[in-house]
């Protein structure tokens, strides 16, 4: 042995620990990162199988426009009335996505409510651009299950009930492009609750118009549509209210059907006359229950005999009920009614002109020859008058006043005067005696030209 030589040490055939081996430590890692992703997995799709897991799929669906996804997770029930038309199937919610989609910014489900073994109520608060809102929805459990473990629920829709409208000569109204057959008069329509965009066609008469609706989580609504006149439409309008009152004109009745009235007792008969034009302020607007109404101002004069050829103004402001078709128009009757801007009084009809109207009728007036003359103011009480002769006494024009109604277009000279008449009574001459009558109501029209008196009234 070689001194300072140092010993070698006898062989084992120690093994090291097996968890301390590479290969194990691999496998145990995958099974717990296996473990861990599954309860992770498990915890995401428990949460996604749930019913407010529902109401977040369905709303998230809403906001991108994807109508697969928001079908797939929603439960459409019967509309709660009868509806004439139904649009709530894949293709309606396909078509109304790509329209428009719901006006929600973001949402927060805020609250799950169980309410039977196959229910829930899930509370929800959205952001819109009006505000902060709250939305109640009711989820049902389908009896299907996802991977044979977790419930299929669904969000239960009721479809929104559109009140919907449609005038006498409409073309009809599509619905997210979708053509609706709906008769004149209101209707019930029945939509998915989402944003929907409803487009009323157009005709001669008339003009298209497109109104968007925002049905989201709304039982019912009305549209907020009210028809216009075409330009057409408007001429039409014109046209017919224009013959219309001509052929009022043709009439001998004082108070003739669907026309207006001289105020007279109905077995009057004579002649009427169209002053100015009817039409010069038309408008057409619809009332209530989407008739066409036209409204403007009018001036008509009734001429009948008595004592003469009396003369009754008919004036004021009336409204033309239409009849509209898809390409024409009609007036079924003209009234009288109220609540239209006033006319505009004609600048050329100035006072003195009117006041000399009514200096040359009270002239004419003051030399008739008759008790009682038609159109003057004047006349007396007493019986079996013959040989009469007036005269008039100082200027029935001093302090008179001259004034314009808006509403009628008439124009009114009022003031006073001082006739008098001879005559004979019973074979025998009497005193002169002053007129029953002292102050006096002058009617003038404006005929477009100029001013025309139509009579002139007397008071005591």
């Amino acid at each position: 042995m070689v001194a300072n030589e140092s010993p070698v040490a006898p062989a084992t055939n120690a093994r090291a620990p097996i968890w301390r081996g590479r290969r194990y430590q691999i496998a145990v890692g995958a099974v717990i990162v296996v473990f861990l992703a599954a309860v992770v997995g498990n915890s995401v799709l428990a949460r996604q199988y749930t019913a407010d897991g529902a109401v977040r799929q369905y709303l998230t669906a809403l906001q991108s426009g994807e109508a697969g996804q928001a079908w797939d997770v929603i439960q459409v029930s019967a509309p709660t009335a009868s509806a004439a038309a139904t649009l709530t199937d894949r293709t309606a919610l396909q078509a109304a996505l790509a329209t428009a989609k719901p006006d929600i910014k973001n949402f927060t489900v805020t609250a799950t409510t169980r309410v039977d073994s196959n229910a829930s109520s899930v509370d929800v608060t959205y952001d819109s651009s009006a505000g902060s809102k709250q939305a109640k929805f009711i989820v049902r459990r389908s009896g299907q299950t996802h991977f044979g473990l977790y419930p299929v629920w669904h969000v239960v829709v009721t479809p929104t009930l559109l009140q919907v409208a449609l005038p006498k000569g409409s073309s009809g109204v599509r619905i997210d492009g979708r053509p609706i057959a709906l008769p004149d008069g209101r209707s019930t329509v029945a939509v998915l609750p989402v944003r929907h965009e409803l487009q009323f066609s157009g005709s001669e008469t008339l003009t298209a118009q497109t109104i968007a609706v925002d049905a989201f989580f709304s039982l019912g609504q009305s549209v907020a549509y009210q028809p216009k006149m075409s330009p057409a439409g408007l001429e039409k309008a014109k046209a017919s209210t224009k013959t219309a009152f001509a052929n009022c004109a043709k009439q001998t009745n004082s108070s003739p059907n669907g026309c207006p009235s001289a105020g007279l007792s109905p077995s009057e008969s004579g002649q009427w006359q169209l002053m100015g034009d009817p039409i010069q302020d038309l408008s057409v607007s619809f009332n209530q229950d989407l008739n066409a109404i036209a409204t403007g101002h009018y001036q008509m004069v009734f001429s009948y005999e008595r004592h003469g050829t009396q003369h009754v103004p008919a004036a004021g402001v009336y409204q033309a009920s239409l009849q509209l078709a898809t390409s024409d128009i009609t007036v079924a009757s003209i009234q009288p009614t109220a609540g239209i801007p006033g006319l505009q009084r004609p600048a050329q009809a100035s006072e003195q002109a009117a006041k000399d109207l009514v200096t040359k009728a009270f002239a004419q007036c003051a030399a008739a020859r008759s008790d009682y003359v038609a159109d003057c103011p004047q006349y007396l009480s007493d019986v079996f008058v013959s040989d009469v002769q007036w005269s008039l006494a100082g200027d029935p024009l001093v302090g008179a006043t001259v004034t314009f109604d808006s509403n009628t277009g008439l124009f009114n000279v009022n003031g006073s005067f001082d006739m008098r008449a001879s005559f004979r009574s019973g074979g025998y001459s009497r005193n002169p005696k002053r007129s029953v009558t002292t102050s006096y109501s002058a009617y003038l029209m404006w005929d477009g030209q100029a001013l025309q008196l139509i009579t002139i009234n007397g008071a005591a």
